[in-house]
């Protein structure tokens, strides 16, 4: 895996001031000063870096059922998590930025076909979707046929 991976600044971390404004009184001015309210300054919403964990699930069977397994680096065969070939269902919740993407291969040892899976994206019922065609395992049905997986820097497809 890339020594990249893994660098993300949160926008959560920031620290956020209020300012508090107060008119100032001279002494010609009748009205008596007034502070003015506190006002917050809200950073910008990032729902989906907050959200991301920088790991890979797989899942036992469709729409995120069954037994879990996780990954935060590469693996050259998913019988290290009893997931080799078992697999119906994936997300890719990976920190956006470099090393992002997901190659799923066909054969252990990232041989074979692979599928690349973008940043923040899944497959909830892999029965559907096939291997393309670059590769041992190309037009394979993806169901209970993921063997190992690798962080790459972007999709090519």
């Amino acid at each position: 895996m890339s020594q990249n991976r893994g660098t993300l600044v949160s926008a959560a971390a920031l620290a956020v001031a209020a300012l508090g404004l107060a008119p100032t009184a001279h002494a010609q001015d009748k009205a008596p000063a007034v502070a003015a309210p506190a006002v917050a300054v809200a950073a910008p919403a990032v729902a989906d870096a907050a959200a991301a964990d920088g790991y890979l699930y797989a899942w036992e069977h469709a729409w995120k059922g069954g037994r879990q397994a996780t990954w935060y680096d590469d693996s050259s065969n998913w019988v290290d998590r009893n997931m080799r070939n078992q697999a119906s269902s994936v997300h890719n919740n990976g920190f956006a930025g470099a090393y992002d993407d997901v190659l799923l291969y066909w054969d252990a040892g990232h041989g074979g076909a692979a599928y690349c899976l973008r940043n923040g994206n899944y497959l909830m019922d892999m029965r559907y979707d096939r291997f393309p065609y670059n590769g041992t395992g190309g037009g394979q049905a993806m169901n209970d046929n993921v063997s190992s997986h690798r962080w790459v820097d972007y999709c090519q497809n």
